[in-house]
């Protein structure tokens, strides 16, 4: 065993680190050996010298290598810098458009003027190091939000109103985002796909329900005065729509996993992490909106699902969800469970426990707290050192700033 394999095991077996953290040294030092065992002899002079350098070279958290390298404080200032740029050119949009013949065209000239502009900061950023590539993400985020913003305009300038406006704008805005995640595969840009996904779908359920299950309501009482559909057709398929929504996402993390694994590609399973959690996080939240849906049922307003209903099924949610976690061996499910776990006892004890606020808060805190644990226990359950992990530290010959 070398010198710094000794000081590991007796570091460890003095209770200095624990099993993990030693593991995680080892692969960082490269060091192989037999298995570990107190040495006969005291821990060495040099001890803290090796524990400094070990630890400088370790490699970083996930979250660490998810978002990149520290923000420095000049990043800082150029972010705030950046962020009243954009606000000024955003209020010169609207005063110069409200002063024109043709607002809407006006305002969607200058959004795509701001998007070409950010576009090409990002263009010019990307590839050189791993703050400029994520400043590059930045500035591609907001290229694609000015762009749907351009796209907005237009549309209502040519009279699409509400749904068929946010349809049509967040169709541009998903295409716009996928050809700036093919120019510049990393974490933000693939956020940015999984946004004006996620907004399509929603836009998409909003224009379906409006075309097909329109309901009139009466000005005076707020009643209903033409026949609906039967609330629960609502429900059970806008459940089914974002599940759908939420598998699909997913799909594309599975797919980002696999060119991982194949390629030897850190980057990959990066943003495949970020779109598992993201389809974890659509699939819990979608349910939720569904399975709490509120409409008029004979004259009256109210839940159209008994509470145990709802409960029931974000129960089983997060269950598959925590067998999806341990079978692909992503900790991202974990968070999306824990969430749904919360959101589905809470909504129980609101509507069956609590009799006054102090129960309600006593048993919330108390169903934080053990949700809290649990989903940690599972997390490092599911991250534990037998797992095979891949590095995080992008190979030999990977633009670094791909990465973020």
């Amino acid at each position: 065993m070398s010198d710094a394999g000794a000081h590991i095991a007796a570091w460890e077996a003095a209770g200095l680190i624990d099993e993990a953290t030693a593991d995680r040294l080892r692969v960082t030092e490269a060091v192989t050996g037999p298995p570990i065992s107190a040495p006969s002899e005291p821990i060495a002079d040099g001890a803290a010298t090796t524990i400094a350098a070990v630890t400088a070279t370790r490699p970083r958290s996930a979250a660490s290598a998810m978002f990149g390298p520290s923000v420095t404080i000049p990043e800082v200032f150029g972010y705030l810098g950046g962020a009243f740029l954009v606000a000024a050119w955003s209020s010169f949009m609207g005063r110069t458009a409200a002063g024109s013949g043709d607002a809407e065209v006006v305002l969607g000239v200058m959004a795509l003027i701001a998007a070409g502009a950010l576009a090409g900061l990002g263009l010019a950023l990307r590839g050189r190091d791993e703050r400029a590539s994520r400043a590059a993400g930045v500035a591609f985020l907001l290229a694609t939000s000015y762009v749907a913003a351009a796209a907005v305009s237009f549309s209502a300038g040519a009279g699409i109103e509400w749904p068929v406006l946010g349809v049509v704008s967040s169709a541009v805005a998903l295409v716009v985002a996928i050809v700036l995640r093919t120019v510049h595969p990393a974490v933000l840009t693939q956020l940015g796909v999984l946004a004006w996904l996620t907004t399509l779908a929603g836009s998409v359920l909003a224009w379906i329900q409006d075309a097909f299950f329109t309901q009139g309501f009466s000005d005076t009482t707020g009643l209903p005065t033409t026949a609906g559909p039967d609330p629960i057709i609502l429900v059970v398929g806008s459940a089914a729509w974002w599940l759908a929504v939420a598998v699909a996402i997913a799909l594309v993390g599975l797919r980002e996993a696999r060119l991982g694994d194949r390629n030897g590609d850190p980057a990959a399973l990066r943003r495949a992490a970020v779109s598992r959690f993201w389809a974890g996080l659509t699939a819990v939240i979608g349910l939720s909106t569904a399975v709490t849906r509120s409409a008029f049922s004979d004259g009256e307003y109210g839940r159209v699902l008994e509470p145990w209903v709802g409960v029931v099924a974000l129960l089983v949610l997060s269950a598959v969800l925590v067998e999806r976690a341990f079978r692909r061996d992503a900790t991202s499910f974990i968070y999306a469970a824990a969430l749904g776990l919360i959101v589905a006892l809470t909504d129980f004890n609101l509507s069956y426990l609590s009799d006054s606020t102090e129960v309600a808060l006593l048993i919330e805190g108390i169903i934080l707290l053990g949700v809290g644990v649990a989903a940690d226990r599972l997390r490092r359950r599911v991250g534990q050192p037998g797992a095979e992990s891949p590095p995080l530290q992008p190979p030999a010959g990977e633009p670094v700033g791909e990465a973020i």
